[in-house]
């Protein structure tokens, strides 16, 4: 948005800035609204690190399908553990997934 006396949302992505009458020095603040993106490492059963880009935001569900598309282990047998707890529904940030933290990979027991 910019602030001239009155604050005006610039959120119309088809219009030219021009069209919100700015002018040589005024002032315009960018909001980020998109979470940022952290680190996070995945440790699998034979102790080998991956290390993934993802959001507190995003879902273990989602997760999930990235480490199975990447680390070639059907979803279903996979799972996800951190800080003690397995991780099975919600977001990442429910289970306090943060920067630089270890998520452990483990495969679950065909029963036989």
């Amino acid at each position: 948005f910019f602030t001239s006396s009155i604050s005006t949302h610039l959120n119309d992505d088809s219009r030219a800035l021009s069209s919100y009458n700015l002018h040589s020095g005024s002032r315009v603040s960018l909001l980020v609204t998109e979470p940022a993106t952290i680190q996070v490492f995945l440790k699998n059963e034979k102790g080998t690190n991956s290390t993934y880009e993802v959001t507190p935001e995003e879902t273990v569900e989602n997760f999930r399908k990235r480490v199975q598309e990447r680390e070639g282990v059907p979803a279903n047998q996979l799972r996800l553990i951190h800080e003690g707890k397995e991780m099975q529904a919600g977001k990442l940030a429910d289970y306090n997934v943060r920067e630089l933290s270890t998520i452990f990979m483990t495969l679950r027991l065909r029963g036989g």
